[in-house]
């Protein structure tokens, strides 16, 4: 199977598992993706793959998302086993593994990133991480202002995802998983350097 054969038929499926408010999300974190691969000069096709199945998961059952867990390396920590908004990430890479036979850990790290980061990540994960948080559909107060700080360079819009979901978590006091603060301080001093 050729690799847009490949593509087009993972983002069908993709359409069909989510719904058309999701979908449309997961068009523009492909679509920003690959601006952003272009870029920083990252495979199209690794971005492509991450970018369609980062959020694959996001909206099925807990149930269904601890089965594909299953006979994975793909574990919950003690504080995502508290805070299910924080399992599709590793059910995304589970199913690109299991589902799609995936075995790429550039793209399989980038779909478990995206929503925490993870110190040391890859490039391809700086972009999905990134992608997932300014694509076109974006429109909370501020994302044009985050756009450009992540188009300076890959620490830069790691360090402004990252900023910006610490402060919304912060003053909505809710919890904020340790995993994303070590991100902000690893690639604050990745840019500082």
């Amino acid at each position: 199977m050729s690799g847009s054969t490949e593509v087009k038929i993972i983002s069908g499926w993709v359409r069909g598992q989510v719904s058309f408010k999701r979908f449309k999300h997961i068009q523009g974190v492909v679509k920003t993706s690959l601006k952003l691969a272009s870029k920083y000069n990252i495979d199209f096709k690794k971005a492509q793959l991450a970018g369609w199945l980062h959020d694959c998961a996001k909206e099925l059952p807990r149930e269904t998302m601890l089965r594909w867990l299953q006979g994975t390396s793909f574990k919950l920590d003690s504080m995502e086993k508290g805070m299910p908004g924080l399992w599709h990430p590793h059910v995304g890479a589970a199913i690109a593994l299991k589902k799609w036979k995936i075995k790429d850990n550039s793209v399989l790290q980038a779909i478990r990133c995206h929503t925490l980061g993870r110190p040391g990540m890859d490039r391809l994960a700086q972009i999905v991480f990134i992608a997932d948080f300014i694509e076109p559909g974006r429109d909370f107060i501020g994302v044009g202002r985050v756009r450009k700080i992540a188009l300076r360079g890959l620490a830069d819009g790691v360090c402004i995802k990252a900023l910006t979901t610490v402060q919304h978590l912060f003053e909505n006091r809710m919890m904020i998983h340790s995993r994303l603060v070590d991100t902000w301080n690893y690639f604050l001093k990745k840019d500082i350097v």
